[in-house]
């Protein structure tokens, strides 16, 4: 099932933890690589899982050629939204949304899926 949305607050930048990256050095860049990392959830369409094929995470290398952005900057980025608990890199370096039924309409997913 091909997924093309995913659910953003028209709250979003009211989040302490958004407003914070915010006035970080690069901090509009570290936004627009997590909303860049919504967006690849939801193609991946996997509960919140950031992967290329089944199995196989994103390195930051390919991170950084797919959202046309420094590695170091996607370094710093993947950091800093780990470290906020916005993303959840695990030792396998599988990188997921913690909550993501906040992001996704996990309910009208279901829906779909049913039709």
């Amino acid at each position: 099932m091909d997924i093309t949305w995913i659910k953003i607050k028209t709250q979003t930048f009211d989040d302490e933890k958004i407003q914070l990256i915010e006035a970080m050095p690069e901090g509009d860049t570290i936004l627009i690589i997590w909303l860049k990392l919504l967006l690849q959830a939801g193609k991946c369409n996997l509960n919140g899982y950031i992967l290329l094929a089944e199995n196989l995470p994103f390195s930051t290398e390919m991170l950084s050629t797919i959202f046309r952005r420094p590695l170091q900057t996607v370094r710093f980025a993947l950091k800093t939204l780990n470290d906020f608990g916005m993303i959840d890199i695990d030792c396998n370096n599988f990188i997921s949304i913690p909550n993501w039924e906040k992001h996704q309409n996990t309910k009208g997913l279901e829906l779909i899926r049913e039709k």
